[in-house]
């Protein structure tokens, strides 16, 4: 998989952007979140990417964030939902909204993006209300979860953690200390504290 890219913003539309590294175009499909979040033509960009593969073509997809790459996975993780209908998705609603909406089963805000129906609507938040959770792009339910939200760089260490095999719950209240402590920037710098607390 293609993780990322970092080079030249040369082209740049709502629906799509194209950069230039080392003398190579790559045409990248994005939402109208990520396109908000991009420089101006000409400028540099460091962009998360999902390649999707078909019998026909491959697509580079972009995101401007991981939590929106992540929420992209989940999304084409659901039956009836492609590449393309997760992007009008992301770009029918900012990040934390379509989290909320989701968590809040709120049906009304989620079919009011274009494309997607009632069923799509049930089938996004039952496949993907617990999925977000254990991910962690979205807090517990308990208080102490409501409080502790994590960012980006946490939410990284996170899954680093978790794919060591440390359980979800033991990791938090590791990087709850660890933020209590005054958070590092880095990921391996939280990832070396939290395991030094865990």
């Amino acid at each position: 998989m293609i993780d990322f890219l970092s080079g030249t913003l040369v082209v740049k539309t709502p629906i799509n952007i194209v950069v230039e590294i080392n003398g190579l175009g790559f045409d990248l499909q994005i939402s109208l979140n990520t396109f908000q979040n991009l420089p101006d033509e000409g400028a540099k960009v460091h962009l998360k990417t999902y390649l999707h593969v078909r019998e026909d073509i491959l697509q580079l997809y972009g995101f401007s964030d991981m939590e929106e790459r992540l929420i992209f996975k989940g999304l084409i993780s659901v039956s009836g939902v492609g590449p393309k209908l997760a992007q009008t998705i992301l770009s029918g609603l900012k990040s934390r909204e379509l989290l909320e909406a989701i968590q809040q089963s709120d049906l009304v805000r989620l079919t009011s993006i274009s494309g997607v129906g009632n069923k799509t609507a049930q089938r996004l938040v039952i496949d993907l209300k617990e999925k977000f959770t254990q991910w962690g792009l979205v807090p517990e339910s308990t208080e102490e979860h409501k409080i502790f939200v994590l960012t980006t760089t946490e939410k990284e260490a996170l899954m680093a953690l978790m794919s060591l095999g440390y359980k979800k719950p033991t990791v938090e209240k590791a990087l709850v200390k660890v933020r209590k402590k005054g958070s590092p920037d880095s990921v391996e710098a939280i990832i070396k504290q939290a395991l030094q607390l865990i």
